[in-house]
């Protein structure tokens, strides 16, 4: 997945469905719930995928959320909008806990398995399913209240919790806030300060407001706070940034030439719109190409001179993770390697880059692949694992995995490569990279 975090809404099948369920929440939350209980109950039951299982997982969630039980933690107003237009019914409690362990079970989802992969990343899903089931229990008692902010409250903030002083921040929209300059020695000055003070938006947990706050009350927003304003982020490839409004919704993709024209996407807690009221918070941009580079070259530095020292630039230079791979192959078999690989080839599956691991998976998957056509001489493969060389799939699978093969082994030495950050970190060791790429690139075509 192109997002990947151990919460139900960090992976793009939940954001793709959260997308989905614009047009009636309801209907996709039960329509997801009912297609992962029926899959799981039928007589030739088959495995769930992860994208079922990641839609799935986001609708339990969004059920807990409608009647009240919300997790700890910021959830955004994307997810907060689509709970909102969902009403808390009996009948979507119960899919939920009859989905959710279906879900949860690393024999037949694949997102279970994928999680459970790292020892920790398991534990964490784990106890995020655990506390989901709990507050799903919880909700049989019925919904609770869910108080809403709403555009145009003005809200007093007290400088310091035992403060008399305050700053002022009126709700733009969902994740925005307007920061008032100054601080004000009361309420009654900070309701004033709204019509004329010169004021920023800045993202921000809008909840956050009710909840440390003190509503003035409920006034027009100024000429100069309408409309929308964009504010830029920059993605998980090195050279990649977009454009969008604070709650994060509806990206473009954008030059760094673009992005660097707005502010950056940063929420604001109370600490930082203190700042902003008192003129010592200056507006933050999207750093460079090559300041990103460099600043993973210094952060990175010592880790990847030792991973230099017990790897190789070969696609199978890292034996201890290739073995790591085959044990995962050898539970989910060598089809659902290449059915993977073919999802991130065709950008409905990912992970964030620059990222050794996940790079040195595809690497290794495409060499294997050209072994398998015989334009890679067997030999490459590492002796200590000889006797785990996987067997060629039919002819048609290896056809599919061949077009996938040939995509991951071009991002091998892409900008936002890690593997590339690696080697080109030591003389003529990048040159052994790009060769081992150029030789699999001509086994593959």
């Amino acid at each position: 997945m192109g997002a990947w975090g151990s919460g139900p809404f960090d992976n793009d099948a939940a954001a793709d469905f959260l997308q989905e369920a614009e047009g009636s929440v309801a209907r996709a939350v039960a329509r997801t719930l009912r297609a992962i209980i029926r899959t799981s109950r039928a007589p030739d039951a088959r495995y769930i995928e992860v994208d079922e299982g990641g839609a799935g997982w986001a609708a339990c969630e969004l059920v807990a959320i409608a009647f009240g039980h919300r997790p700890n933690g910021d959830l955004g107003s994307v997810v907060l909008d689509a709970a909102a237009g969902l009403k808390p019914k009996e009948e979507h409690r119960r899919l939920a806990l009859d989905a959710l362990p279906r879900i949860a079970d690393r024999a037949t989802s694949e997102i279970a398995g994928l999680f459970h992969e790292g020892k920790a990343e398991g534990a964490a899903f784990d106890a995020s399913v655990a506390g989901l089931k709990a507050r799903l229990e919880a909700a049989a008692a019925g919904p609770r209240e869910i108080a809403r902010a709403k555009k145009g409250d003005a809200y007093a903030i007290p400088t310091a919790p035992a403060a008399t002083e305050v700053f002022v921040v009126q709700m733009v929209g969902p994740r925005e806030a307007a920061v008032f300059e100054g601080i004000l020695p009361d309420d009654a000055a900070a309701l004033a300060a709204v019509a004329d003070r010169p004021a920023r938006r800045v993202p921000t947990n809008v909840h956050q407001l009710r909840d440390r706050g003190r509503l003035l009350g409920n006034q027009p927003l100024r000429k100069d706070l309408r409309g929308t304003k964009l504010y830029a982020h920059e993605l998980g490839s090195i050279h990649t940034y977009a454009v969008t409004r604070a709650t994060g919704a509806r990206a473009d993709y954008v030059s760094y030439e673009v992005a660097r024209a707005h502010d950056i996407l940063q929420d604001h807690d109370q600490k930082a719109m203190l700042a902003v009221a008192c003129g010592t918070r200056p507006i933050a941009h999207v750093r460079s190409p090559e300041e990103r580079e460099a600043e993973l070259r210094a952060r990175h530095g010592k880790k990847w001179a030792s991973r230099r020292k017990t790897t190789t630039p070969g696609p199978f230079g890292d034996a201890k993770q290739l073995a790591e791979r085959l044990d995962w192959v050898d539970g989910y078999g060598v089809k659902n390697w290449i059915e993977v690989s073919h999802r991130i080839a065709n950008n409905m599956q990912g992970y964030g880059r620059p990222s050794e691991e996940p790079e040195r998976t595809d690497y290794a998957f495409a060499a294997l692949v050209a072994v398998w056509r015989g334009s890679l001489p067997r030999t490459l493969w590492p002796t200590a694992l000889k006797a785990r060389l996987p067997a060629p799939p039919a002819k048609a699978l290896l056809a599919k995995a061949v077009r996938a093969a040939r995509v991951l082994a071009r991002n091998v030495i892409t900008p936002d490569a890690e593997l590339r950050l690696i080697w080109e970190g030591a003389p003529d060791r990048g040159a052994q990279l790009r060769k081992w790429v150029a030789r699999l690139n001509r086994a593959l075509a």
